[in-house]
C-alpha cells in the first residue's frame, strides 16, 4: 500500500461542468482556484493579518461581503467563491490544505492509503465526530455523501467509481475501475454532507455539516448566517460568534462598506481599487497568486486553427506580460505552463513564448499564410477583464498579421459555441480553477476535449499521468506532456490570477484562499 499520510506535495462553471462534463473549467468567473506562489499581506497600519494575539474565547461578528446570491449550498452543486464561503465554513472534507497549501493533511480522515496503481484506496475516520444536526459521522454518512455527489456537478471527482464499503464504521473503502491517483486531493474540495439533511431534501435551502459553522439563517437577496460550532471537532476552536455574509453585488458599495466599517473584510477586490485601499491607514490587504489559469482555448478541429505553427503564431503574438500589467495592474503572473506553480506536477517547460510579431508572421509564411489570417475570439461578459483583454490581444495580433474579431456573448452562449460541432469562433477565452491542488484538468481530460485536440502522443501522456500513482513514474508524464503540450498548444496559458482581499483594522488572522474558493473563517478573529 502507498502511504499517504500526509501527502504533499470560466463560461460559468456550471455549463462547463455539465455541458461538457468539465470538471471546474470556467469562464468569466469572479473567483476561482487556488494558489500557488508566496502570499503576502500588507496594511497601511498595524492591522495585518495575525498582528493581534488570537483570543481565548469568542471574539465577535465578522461581516464578509459575498459578491452574488448563492445559487447552490449544496457542496455536491456549489461552483462559485461566494457559495463557498458558506460551504467550507459549515462542512469539512477527509482531508485539508495545510495554511501553506503545500501539504494534504487530515481532517475527518486521520489516515488514507492506496494500492500501488492507486484503484483501491482506504481512509480511516476520525471517531467521535457529530454532525450539528447530532448525527454520528461514519463511513455511511460518507457514503451517503459520495452517492449524492456522483450524479452532480462535480461526479467528476469519483469518475470510474465501482463499490464502496462502509462495512466498518471507522474505515471507508473505495474502489475505482481506473486510477484516482488524486483522490486524497479531491477530498480538500469535497465536504461530508448530513444522512439526515440528505435525507429530508434540504441541502439546497441550509447547509449541515461538521465545520467551524452551524446554519443560523438566510434572508434571501440580503445576508447568510451563520453561528459558531459549539462542538467543532477541530483546532483551533471558531474564534468568531458569528459569521455574517451579506450579499453585495456592486464593487463600489462593497468597497463603501469597508471604509465606513459596515463590513469588515472584502474579497477578490477589483485590482483598480487597490491604490486607494493600500494608502488607508485602517484597511489591510492581503494577496496572493492563485491555481486559476486564464488561458487561450484553440478549437484545433478547425481551418487555420488545426495547425500548430498557426497556434505557435498566435503565442508568439500574445504580448502576456503587457496584459498582467496593463490590464490586469499586475494582479496576474505569466504562466508558463497549464499546470499552475504549487500544483502537483508543475514545470517550468522548456517552450516558452514571449512577444515577437515577427516571429509570428514568420510561422505563419512558413504554414502558407504570408498574407495573415483572419480568426475569431469569444470571450464572456461575466469576467469583468474579459473585454479588455480581448481588446488588447486584437491589437497586439494585429501587429503579427493576424486580424482578430472579438466578440463579447453571455457565458452560455460562448459555452454552447465552444462545445458546437460547427463553431462560430476559433478561439475562446477561458479560465481553469485547478480545484483540488493537482493536474486536475489533465486528469478530467479537458485540456485536449475543450480543444478537440485530437494527437496520439499527448493523449498517451496524459493517459499515463491519469493512471499512474504519485511518484517519479508519474512526475515524469506529467513533465513530458507539460512540455509536449507547450509545443502543440492545445491552448495558451496567459496568466495565473492573483488575488487581493481587504479587510478592516478589527479583522485578524485572516489569509486568501490559495484554491480561492475556499475561505476559512475559523482562524479568523475580531479584536
Amino acid at each position: 500500500m502507498n502511504d499517504h499520510r500526509p501527502l504533499t506535495g470560466p463560461v460559468s462553471r456550471r455549463d462547463l461542468l455539465r455541458g461538457i462534463g468539465a470538471g471546474a473549467a470556467l469562464l468569466g468567473s469572479g473567483g476561482l482556484l487556488a494558489a500557488c506562489s508566496s502570499s503576502s499581506t500588507s496594511s497601511g497600519a498595524a492591522n495585518a493579518t495575525g498582528s493581534a494575539a488570537a483570543p481565548k474565547g469568542r471574539s465577535g461578528t465578522l461581516q464578509a461581503a459575498i459578491s452574488a446570491e448563492p445559487n447552490f449550498i449544496n457542496p455536491a452543486d456549489a461552483l462559485e467563491l461566494y457559495e463557498y464561503a458558506v460551504v467550507r465554513s459549515v462542512y469539512d472534507g477527509l482531508t485539508q490544505w495545510n495554511p501553506a497549501y503545500d501539504t494534504v493533511e487530515p481532517a475527518l480522515a486521520l489516515s488514507w492509503s492506496s494500492n500501488a496503481d492507486a484503484t483501491q484506496w482506504q481512509f480511516k475516520l476520525r471517531p467521535d465526530v457529530k454532525f450539528q444536526d447530532g448525527t454520528p459521522f461514519d463511513s455511511t454518512a460518507v457514503k451517503k455523501t459520495i452517492q449524492e455527489y456522483v450524479p452532480n456537478a462535480w461526479g467528476v471527482l469519483f469518475a470510474n467509481l465501482k463499490t464502496i464499503d462502509d462495512s466498518d464504521p471507522n474505515t471507508l473503502k473505495l474502489t475505482f475501475g481506473t486510477s484516482n491517483p488524486d483522490l486524497a486531493r479531491n477530498w480538500t474540495f469535497v465536504k461530508v454532507i448530513s444522512p439526515q439533511l440528505l435525507a429530508s431534501k434540504q441541502a439546497a435551502k441550509k447547509a449541515v455539516g461538521t465545520g467551524a459553522f452551524q446554519w443560523g439563517s438566510w434572508a434571501h437577496g440580503q445576508k447568510i448566517t451563520l453561528n459558531a460550532n459549539p462542538n467543532y471537532w477541530g483546532k483551533p476552536q471558531p474564534y468568531l460568534d458569528s459569521l455574517v455574509l451579506p450579499i453585495v453585488t456592486d464593487e463600489t458599495a462593497r468597497i463603501s462598506g469597508l471604509e465606513s466599517n459596515s463590513l469588515n473584510l472584502v474579497m477578490q477586490v477589483d485590482p483598480h481599487d487597490l491604490p486607494a485601499l493600500k494608502s488607508d491607514s485602517a484597511v489591510g490587504l492581503s494577496r496572493s497568486s492563485t491555481w486559476l489559469e486564464l488561458h487561450l482555448t484553440f478549437r484545433c478541429d478547425q481551418p487555420l486553427t488545426s495547425d500548430p505553427l498557426v497556434r505557435q503564431a498566435i503565442a508568439y503574438g500574445v504580448d502576456r506580460a503587457a496584459i498582467v500589467k496593463n490590464v490586469l495592474l499586475g494582479q496576474g503572473v505569466v504562466a508558463p505552463s497549464p499546470i499552475p506553480v504549487g500544483c502537483y506536477g508543475h514545470i517550468t517547460p522548456t517552450t516558452e513564448y514571449s512577444y515577437n510579431p515577427g516571429k509570428a508572421r514568420q510561422l505563419l509564411k512558413q504554414a502558407g499564410h504570408p498574407n495573415g489570417i483572419t480568426l475569431n475570439l469569444a470571450g464572456a461578459s461575466s469576467l469583468a477583464t474579459v473585454p479588455l483583454m480581448g481588446q488588447a490581444m486584437v491589437a497586439q495580433l494585429a501587429e503579427a498579421g493576424i486580424k482578430v474579431n472579438f466578440n463579447i456573448s453571455e457565458a452560455g452562449v460562448v459555452v454552447n459555441d465552444l462545445i458546437s460541432p460547427h463553431p462560430k469562433h476559433q478561439l475562446f477565452i477561458l479560465t481553469y480553477g485547478w480545484v483540488n491542488g493537482g493536474p486536475f484538468h489533465f486528469d478530467t481530460l479537458n485540456v485536449i476535449n475543450h480543444p478537440q485536440y485530437k494527437g496520439a502522443e499527448l493523449q498517451g501522456l496524459i493517459n499515463t499521468c491519469n493512471t499512474t500513482a504519485d511518484g517519479p513514474k508519474r512526475l515524469k508524464a506529467l513533465s513530458d506532456a507539460q512540455n509536449l503540450f507547450m509545443q502543440q498548444l492545445p491552448h495558451l496559458p496567459l496568466y495565473y490570477a492573483v488575488d487581493t482581499d481587504a479587510f478592516g483594522s478589527s479583522v485578524h488572522g485572516y489569509q486568501v484562499p490559495k484554491d480561492t474558493y475556499q475561505p476559512i473563517f475559523g482562524r479568523t478573529y475580531m479584536s
